[in-house]
Parts: C-alpha cells; structure tokens; sequence
C-alpha cells in the first residue's frame, strides 16, 4: 500500500468518479473532505483505498492481493483498534463494484459485519413550498453565527456535533456549508444540514428530534434547505438512507426527490 499525496488526487479521480452517487469521491478531489488515500500504484493507481472520518471506500480492482492485505492488516491493526478506542459502534464501508463484496469477510477478519441494502435519492428542482408544510409555531432559521450564539437553545451541542460529523470543524462548516433548522419557543426541533458540496452538488443531513417527529417538519425543513441550495448555484441534491426507514424515503419523495438506485454497504460492528 502506497499513500497517495493530495496534489496526485487526480490520478485517482475515475476510480472515485465510478461510485459518483457518493459526492464525497467529488468533495476529496476538490481537497474539500480530509482524506487518507492508499494506492496500489501511486503512478498508475487501478485499486484504493481510502478513509474520511468514520467512512471508508474501496474503488477499482479487487483482484490485487498485495493491496488488499494491506487493507486487512490496517483494519485489524490501525482502524478497529482506533474504533475501539473512540467509542464507535461501528464504522461504514462503501465499494464501487459487487466484486469487492467475495472479499470482505477476508478484508474484515472475523469482526461482525452486516450488508445494508441502501437507496439513493437525488432532487434537482424545487417542487414544493416549505411554507405549506410548516406546522403553526415553528419558525425557519438559517445554521449561522447567530443561531449558534443563542447558547440557551435546546439541542444546540447536537446540533453542532452533526455540522462537524462532516467537516473538520464548526467554523469550517460556516464557511464552507449551509443549513437550515426549526425552532420551537427556545428548542431546536429539526435540521438539514448540507454535506460534501462539490461541483454544484450536495448531500442531505437531516435530523428531527424526537418530540417532534411524524408532525411534516423534516419535509418542511428539506424544502427549506432545497429552496436555499438552488438559489445559491446547488444543481443537485442527493439523499441516502437505509432501505429500512421507509419514514426517511417517504420525506424524501414527499419533498420531490426521485429515487435513483439502490445499493449496499458494509457496517463493521465494533465491540470493546
């Protein structure tokens, strides 16, 4: 396994560019999203390897099996460990191809792992008006300087651990992402926050706290964030969820996105 500098990302740019439904391939290139990057080549890269935050992608060849024990003694000396050591309970592994899935019991080891059957949405025009899914005494304010500066609000510590679940920072998120959220007298009732802006895309965070949730404010809060992403140069907007929460997908069609594919991951399940 080779390290691959950030100033050689363009060599890796098809690789990433063959999972394209994941923008974060696009935000690493743009060097928007930290990244460590592992190569089988670090002149002519055919397989990677790479982690940001608690996401790791396979690209490329799965048949180079130098490489993909490189991959195995990191996951079992470096990355699980590390897991363990921070508390995770687990961290997500995506791949380009069906041929990366005969080799994931043998990247993993004996960890336990669970195949998740996801589905991806994309929207890319405004379809409705956030306006007639507001309920009554909810008010609509942008993630910015001020919000965060009401230090009395409720969920406001949640709220900015979801900003830097993506970017390295607070303020990182500020300068370089939106969102929008709901407020209920001094309580944060939902956000949506924007992740791995790149090439006039986005990702879809999106969070309802509990009391108040099944009550149209996750709709109301997307059409509010697809309102604001389209009249500030977004083309396109993508939502990944679990097949699962079907409640995920029905906010999704509900705002206007159109399911684009399905596909599947690994989650690496991680025990002290």
């Amino acid at each position: 396994m080779t390290a691959l500098h950030p100033n050689s990302y363009e060599l890796i740019r098809p690789l990433l560019l063959g999972m394209d439904i994941h923008l974060i391939g696009r935000s690493i290139l743009e060097k928007q999203t930290p990244a460590q990057i592992f190569v089988d080549n670090h002149e002519h890269p055919k397989a990677l390897f790479a982690q940001a935050g608690h996401r790791y992608i396979l690209a490329g060849d799965p048949e180079i099996d130098s490489f993909n024990l490189g991959i195995k003694q990191m996951f079992a000396n470096v990355i699980y460990p590390r897991a363990v050591a921070a508390g995770l309970e687990g961290f997500a592994v995506y791949y380009d191809s069906a041929a990366w899935e005969e080799k994931m019991e043998a990247l993993l080891g004996d960890k336990e792992i669970i195949h998740a059957n996801r589905e991806y949405y994309a929207c890319k025009e405004l379809k409705h008006k956030w306006q007639d899914f507001m309920p009554e005494g909810f008010q609509l304010q942008m993630v910015n300087a001020d919000l965060l500066a009401n230090t009395g609000l409720k969920h406001l510590e949640t709220l900015k651990e979801e900003m830097t679940s993506e970017r390295p920072s607070v303020d990182d998120f500020l300068a370089k992402s939106f969102g929008v959220c709901a407020i209920h007298e001094n309580e944060l009732a939902g956000w949506c926050l924007s992740e791995y802006n790149a090439d006039g895309r986005c990702e879809i965070g999106i969070e309802t706290t509990s009391d108040y949730r099944q009550r149209g404010i996750g709709t109301a809060l997307t059409l509010a964030f697809l309102e604001h992403a389209f009249s500030h140069g977004i083309k396109e907007v993508g939502w990944h969820c679990f097949k699962r929460n079907e409640s995920s997908a029905k906010t999704a069609r509900k705002a206007g996105f159109d399911k684009v594919c399905d596909y599947k991951s690994y989650i690496c399940l991680v025990k002290a």
